[in-house]
Parts: structure tokens; sequence; C-alpha cells
């Protein structure tokens, strides 16, 4: 009610306010005569305020994540950036595998044998015009259909085997990203040069038809090393491809600290563990693990097992800097601080010690009712391991911690980072500059966000809301939308029309079928039952304008001036606007140059359009744009 910060007021200043409100809603009242009933109202008022606010002020972590329950939101969790790259070298490359991008590390999440080293040549068939992808020159796809990629390769594609295929798209700029259930314009269909011919091979599109980068997935018939998609269907926008990679490695912005290991026969470790890491080896027991401190690594071979019999051998690796090993003293609550920034929740594996024997200790939430005999929670803001206090989870025996999985980022700060990356002989080149961090948020900063998400429409129930949720369909690219009554479009019944311009480079482009359709399906869960909803596109209407202005000095940018009272398409103006007569002659009259405007005409181009008011000017149906279309400027 008050503009005032919660605990920064008492009640008496809350008092004032309030009485300085009354005597502006009911002039000539005070707060002179005590036995008034409207004083002690708003003396209680400001009073239960006042305890209101600092209560309010109160509010702790706990409060506001029994909040985020009730609204079923959660805060958002660490995510490390990722990368898809194109390796050149001879070197291997394998899952873990650390590169450095000015200093930001990133690590090999997936590393496929083919490395992307195989595609030679990418081009685009549609019509007659025949282009080549480069990095300088992405592969434009106008709205002639069909068309096609075709492919080569240095080796033959093995038949039967799935082959990712990363496309990179650039993003269009307007565009809401699709969701899982928004439908591909377009459809892609794969063939392969086999034997003298063309064979159909599967293919699976994970670009939503060309709506975003994404990986295409085709299994081919028979060995080739040439591969063609065909692009079918009416194309959504102008997509660009801006680079494509075969088996691309995955790269995620991650400093792995420490990282656990289960093996069997032969006991050879993965890649890099034998370099700079700290090793633990452990054998495992009936319910548990015993650390064994005989074995050793020769060779990239666990050696010095006691017996023959195959048994599973887990191995602890950390980095020498990294304090893998705390003490536990039997507290309840007891805290262990790792003292590292932006650790990612998910990495962390804990195992814990008990008589001797070695235990997983899971660091999550306990299920509801039950308190689990192992188990800690991760602490962000303080950097620590919290373990239980008889509550939630048992106090943890006397013993010892191992922290056999650790990694930390940067979050949301790699997003953006780019350039090539090298190792030995080894080098990689992005396809696209990093994308996909996030930070952390704490309780209070996800309640707020979730209260402002709730503040979006759930149904549509204004005019308005048809608007604010076309908006956000998923997949859609919209430079104009309106919703108006269906009766101002000479409909007998109620309902909604909702008029829609698509974001393109045609200067006047038309609501596609799919638009409409995608439209329609969007806000069909959103429509009040019995309030019938159309889609529909633009008309347009070209306008002409021809002026003669006397001039003081040289006039510029009339044309511009014209286009902010005639154009909906390039202007300002929206659907069924009404050309002013009066407003263009007074802002041509006023701009630079101008000194007195002579004559003026305004007139539409198409008939059936609109019509002219008695004052010179236009006024539209309400589902017309205007367009100029000619502007003539006679100066004297």
């Amino acid at each position: 009610m008050y503009a005032l910060n919660l605990d920064g007021g008492s009640w008496q200043e809350l008092y004032r306010h309030a009485c300085d409100r009354m005597a502006q809603l009911v002039p000539g009242w005070s707060d002179e005569i005590p036995s008034d009933p409207a004083v002690a109202l708003l003396e209680l008022t400001s009073r239960l305020a006042t305890v209101q606010n600092r209560e309010i002020d109160r509010l702790r972590e706990e409060h506001y994540a029994a909040y985020l329950k009730l609204l079923r939101k959660a805060p958002r969790t660490l995510a490390p950036a990722r990368l898809m790259a194109v390796p050149s070298g001879e070197g291997a490359i394998w899952p873990g595998m650390r590169f450095y991008m000015d200093g930001v590390p990133f690590e090999v999440k997936e590393a496929p044998e083919d490395g992307g080293r195989r595609l030679q040549k990418i081009s685009l068939l549609q019509g007659p015009r025949r282009s080549v992808l480069r990095e300088d020159a992405p592969l434009i796809l106008g709205h002639v259909a069909p068309a096609e990629l075709e492919m080569t390769f240095a080796a033959p594609l093995a038949a039967g085997a799935p082959v990712p295929l990363w496309l990179e798209l650039q993003p269009e700029p307007g565009r809401v990203p699709p969701d899982a259930q928004t439908p591909p314009p377009i459809q892609l269909t794969a063939q392969v040069w086999t034997d003298g011919a063309w064979r159909a091979a599967s293919c699976t599109d994970g670009t939503c038809g060309l709506l975003q980068s994404g990986t295409v997935t085709i299994t081919p018939p028979a060995a080739s090393d040439t591969l063609r998609l065909l692009i079918e269907g009416e194309v959504e926008g102008e997509p660009r491809i801006s680079a494509a990679a075969l088996c691309p490695v995955t790269l995620e912005q991650r400093h792995t600290r420490s990282q656990s290991v289960d093996l069997t026969p032969p006991y050879r470790l993965p890649p890099g563990w034998a370099g700079n890491w700290t090793l633990r080896f452990f054998s495992a027991e009936e319910d548990g693990w015993r650390e064994d401190s005989s074995l050793f690594v020769k060779d990239g071979q666990i050696c010095g097992l006691p017996s023959e019999a195959a048994q599973i051998i887990r191995a602890v690796a950390a980095e020498p800097d990294f304090p893998a090993l705390h003490t536990l003293r039997e507290l309840p609550g007891e805290e262990v601080s790792l003292e590292e920034d932006g650790i990612l929740p998910d990495s962390l594996h804990l195992m814990i010690e008990e008589n001797g024997i070695w235990h997983d200790c899971p660091v999550c939430l306990p299920q509801a009712g039950r308190t689990l005999p192992r188990g800690c929670r991760w602490d962000p803001s303080g950097q620590v391991l919290r373990f239980g206090d008889g509550r939630d989870f048992r106090v943890p025996a006397a013993g010892k911690v191992l922290v056999a999985g650790c990694a930390r980022t940067l979050g949301a700060k790699a997003n953006g980072a780019g350039g090539n990356m090298t190792r030995e002989n080894i080098s990689l080149r992005p396809l696209r500059p990093a994308w996909g961090g996030q930070d952390a948020e704490d309780e209070e900063t996800a309640f707020f966000r979730a209260a402002k998400e709730l503040e979006s429409p759930a149904r549509a129930a204004a005019l308005s809301d048809y608007e604010t949720l076309a908006r956000r369909a998923p997949g859609l690219a919209l430079d104009r939308v309106k919703a108006i009554p269906a009766a101002r479009l000479g409909k007998p019944d109620a309902g909604v029309v909702l008029l829609a311009k698509p974001r393109a480079s045609d200067r006047l482009p038309p609501l596609t079928r799919w638009q409409k359709e995608r439209l329609r399906a969007w806000l069909e869960p959103f429509r009040m039952i019995g309030t019938p909803l159309e889609v529909r596109g633009p008309r347009y209407c070209p306008v002409a304008v021809q002026v003669r202005v006397q001039c003081s000095g040289s006039a510029q940018d009339l044309e511009t001036v014209a286009i902010a009272h005639t154009d909906g398409v390039t202007g300002p103006l929206d659907f069924g606007a009404e050309l002013s007569y009066t407003a263009l002659f007074s802002a041509l009259s006023a701009a630079p140059g101008v000194k007195a405007v002579r004559s003026l005409e305004l007139r539409a181009l198409s008939s059936g359009h609109g019509h002219r008011t008695p004052e010179g000017g236009i006024r539209l149906g309400a589902d017309v744009l205007p367009y100029l279309e000619q502007f003539q400027v006679t100066e004297e």
C-alpha cells in the first residue's frame, strides 16, 4: 500500500502517510479529533502493517523453500556450458580429456571414434542454384521446395551403423525456440549413393525441421561415401546452415577435481588417469568397500591383486591440490568444507568409512517420512557438505569421508566462449560459441522468479491475453500480433480473431498454413470454452503519398516521416490503423528544412481495404496493414 521499505518505516510514519492520503481523498479531513473512528482505524492498520512488515523481513531460506513447494517450482541448479567441435590431427580423443580456451577448461563429454573428420563437402541444391558451405558463407535455404543437402565423406559410412550429423543453424531474430510438441514444418529424408543408385536411409530429425541446431541421425543401408538429405514441405523462415559435422566432439565447461570408476578384469584405467592424479584403490566387500594400499598401476594396468578371482576394483583419482579426504567426529549437523566455487551438485560422490569399511554416501534429500542411515546435503552458499543431525540423516559415525567425485564450472560466465583449442597434436574447432551455462539460484530468487512467471496468463480471458500467449508460441517468429472481436470483421457470432504477421525476409509475408495450425494448437488449451477462435494473416494495403513542399533548405528524410504515419510493415502502425491526413500534414510541415507544405495527397492503391474519411485520411479494415508503396516529393 505504501511506497516504503518493509523494514524502514515505523507505525507513526505509516500513520502519517495514511493521514495525508485520507486528506487528499476527503478534502477538509484531519486527524485532530482523536475520537474520530477513521483515526482509530488508521492507527490500527498502521500498527498491523508494521508488525506484518517485520514478519515478512524475517523470512528465511526454509520459508521460501516451502513456498516454492506449494508453487511446484524448484530453484535452478548450476549447469555447465557446452560446445560442439570438429577435431583435426591424428591423436586420440577420449571422454574426460581437458582442453583450454583462453584459460577456461573444457572437458570432452563424448568423443566418437570418427570425431567428425570424415565430412569433406556439403552443398545445397535448390532449383537451379547450387551453393557450397564455407566458414564465411552459410547455406541459405529459400522458400522454393524441394531442396537437397548433398554431402561427401573421406571414408565410407558403415552399413547399418547410426551416424550423428550435427547441423548448426544461425538463430533467427524473434523466433521462439520450438518445444517437444512443435511439429516440424518440413520433412527431412535421407538417401545414400551405392551401387550406382540412390537408396533410402533411415533418418531421425533433431532440428525440428531446421528450426534449431541439432543432430540428424542417419542409418545407411549400405556402405557409402555420399549422402543427401531431401527437404520437402513448406520451409519456415529463412534457415541458415552455418556449419556441419559428422560425429562431432561434445565438450562441457568443467574442471574435474576428483572422480571414480569401478573396474572389472582386466582392470585397465581410463586414458589419462595414470598422469598427475592421486590414486586410491578399493576392493569390493559384501556390504561395502575396503581400501587396498597394495595395489599399484603399471602401464595403465592395476596390478598387485592377491588372487586371480574376478572381483570389482574401484579406483578414485583426485588432483594433487584437491583435499579429497576429511575427518568426521560424530557430531550432529557436522559440516565438511570443500572451499570450491561452482561445484556441480550432480558431480558430488562421497564414500564414508565406518569400522574400516567404506560405504557410498548419497548427496541428496531423504525420502519423505524416512531417516536415512547415510547421506548429506550440499550447501553451495557456504561451500560445505552438511551431514545429518538425526532428523533426516542419522549422525554419521566417527571416521573419514572421501570426496570420490567433484567437478566445478563457471556456469553462465562461460557462455559465448569461442576460439580453437589445442592440446599436443590435436586441435578442436568449435562449431559455435559455448552455450547452455546456467548459474544456481537460491530459494528467495527462485521464489520471486516463480511469482513473476505466474503473472503470465493461464487462460485467454481478455484480448490482450491472446496476444501475449501468441507471441510465446514455440517455433514461431511473429512480427505483429493483434486480437480483435469477431464482430469487427462482420461475423454474426461471438468470438475472437487473432491477426498475425510473421517475421520474414519478404516484405509482405503471408501467414502460412503451418503457422496458422501451430498458433491454433498452441492457443487451444488457453481458449475459454464457448469462445471460437480464428487465426488469420494480414491483408496488405499499398498507400501512395504525393507532397509539394516549399523548402528553406535541403529537405531530408521526408519519406521516413511519411512512413511513421502511413506504414505498418516497416513503420509503427498496427492492424486497422486510421491514416490521418492532418497528422501527416503536420509532421511533414514540422520536418527540418520544410518551410511550408503546399499540397498533400494521400490515397490507397488497393480498393476494398478501406475508405476515405471526410478529412482526407484513410480508414482501413480491422485486418489490414498499410504500407507506403509510392512516395513522391516536389520541392519549390
